[in-house]
């Protein structure tokens, strides 16, 4: 199996030297290092602007050497983006071309000659019509979108190249399932991975994923010794979009939809009407007052077009993350709202932006005091509170749940992959006393993303002899 992978390292404008260090020391450090030692391992990286920027400014020029040799050696290439990862399918089109234009600057002043994008990578994987003709109209050969993107009843994204219709761009489509396995945890060798992806294995000509580069050692500590695993295990073939785009595969034409790599299908329904625009309520939510106020914050500084020192304080002002952290969909900063907030008001200094920076700050301490973000912290986790599975789903599904469990710990401890095997146990326990309410990510959801649904003979069908005292214990 062809695997590609596109990592996005990616650290916010001015990040505290601390987390930076370690950031640097966890993850980009050990990862890089351990790349540099196999020369089969490949991979696609998009790093913006303004972690490059933090990286030569703070010394870590190590890192920078590894990545440069890297792609010398043919083992990396890299994307364009924004340079200050801003959330492009939001601002206006000259704020777009800006923003990847200072990304190419200072990226080709550190990497020189080795960094010659073609493709791109949209941060957060935020797309829709108007990124993708700005992209093309740069002369940008192929875009990273996420897999919701393809729109039409046939989901598949892997049996051949696409092309979207209006922009004429190929497209690669992020394989959710096997991203998700990765950057999970959920798989913690090739071994593994291989096992729970026997379906595709069967029908895919390669795989594309997609994830933040920080996964691998910072967000999970050693993980990048699974991505080495993964990237040298002979049944892989790691290859760089340049490379996959050379094969002899069937090209469609596809529709684009607006989407980011957050959205699930749900988001694009309100009332059984189906509604585009909410794709995009992480960072524009018309029912937020912070993110009404903050795009009011930001309108007006563009408004203003200004210049100098100005105009380079509005660069990294424009940064999504004030956005996203004020979404509370859980996530929630107030450091990082007010932080976005004085960086925009500092662009202009006249009394409307000020008022518009109080307006923000008073709402976001509102929230704060009032218990507003806990409760919206609570209903954003999918179970918290609600009905425990058991009391939701009919018996006979339940009973089926427990026996999908059982199959997949029994498959793991056959591995004598114990730590997983307990995890799947523990499931069940859960389920079983209906502590399951308390998961962000229900323990179902979990066992969704590792196999299909149901995958053991349907348990009606099953001789009461057939099951085990375990199941019998846990049946509803």
């Amino acid at each position: 199996m062809k695997i590609c992978f596109l990592l996005h390292f990616y650290q916010p404008y001015k990040q505290q030297f601390d987390i930076l260090d370690r950031v640097v020391n966890e993850c980009y450090r050990p990862l890089l290092t351990g790349l540099s030692k196999n020369r089969k391992a490949k991979i696609v990286v998009n790093i913006n602007g303004v972690l490059t920027q933090q990286l030569m400014n703070n010394g870590y020029t190590d890192v920078i050497d590894l990545l440069r040799k890297l792609a010398e050696n043919g083992q990396v290439e890299f994307t364009a983006s924004s340079m200050y990862h801003a959330f492009l399918p939001l601002i206006p089109e000259k704020e777009i071309i800006r923003q990847i234009e200072l990304n190419n600057k200072i990226n080709s002043e550190v990497f020189g000659k080795y960094y010659n994008p073609i493709g791109f990578f949209s941060p957060e994987m935020g797309v829709n019509d108007k990124v993708l003709r700005v992209i093309s109209e740069l002369g940008y050969k192929w875009v990273a979108v996420p897999q919701i993107a393809k729109i039409g009843e046939d989901k598949e994204i892997a049996q051949g190249f696409y092309r979207d219709k209006k922009s004429r761009l190929n497209v690669f489509f992020r394989n959710k399932r096997v991203s998700s396995l990765v950057l999970s945890a959920v798989v913690r060798d090739a071994t593994t991975l291989i096992n729970e992806t026997a379906d595709l294995l069967r029908k895919d000509k390669y795989w594309f994923c997609v994830m933040d580069a920080e996964t691998f050692g910072h967000h999970r500590i050693s993980h990048e010794k699974v991505l080495f695993d993964i990237l040298n295990h002979p049944n892989f073939k790691p290859v760089l979009t340049s490379e996959l785009l050379k094969d002899n595969l069937k090209e469609s034409e596809v529709s684009i939809r607006p989407s980011t790599w957050t959205n699930e299908e749900q988001d694009y329904w309100l009332e059984g009407k189906y509604v585009e625009e909410n794709s995009f309520v992480l960072w524009k939510d018309p029912e937020n007052p912070i993110h009404v106020f903050q795009w009011k914050l930001l309108d007006y500084v563009l408004s203003k077009n200004p210049s100098g020192k100005s105009r380079k304080i509005l660069d990294y002002a424009i940064s999504s993350d004030q956005f996203w952290w004020a979404s509370a969909k859980p996530w929630w900063s107030l450091e990082m709202i007010e932080l976005g907030a004085y960086n925009l008001k500092s662009v202009v200094n006249t009394p409307r932006a000020e008022s518009l920076y109080r307006q923000i700050m008073d709402k976001a301490f509102e929230w704060q005091r009032t218990g507003y973000i806990r409760k919206m912290h609570l209903d954003n986790s999918s179970t918290y509170m609600n009905e425990p599975f058991k009391k939701r789903a009919p018996r006979e599904w339940y009973n089926q749940i427990i026996l999908e469990f059982e199959g997949e710990m029994n498959k793991a401890a056959g591995k004598q992959d114990y730590e997983r095997a307990i995890k799947w146990r523990d499931a069940v326990y859960k389920l079983k006393q209906g502590t399951d309410i308390y998961d962000v990510l229900h323990v179902v959801d979990e066992l969704w993303s590792v196999r299909k649904i149901p995958e053991i003979k349907p348990f009606l069908e099953h001789d009461p002899s057939e099951f085990s005292d375990f199941a019998k214990k846990h049946f509803n």
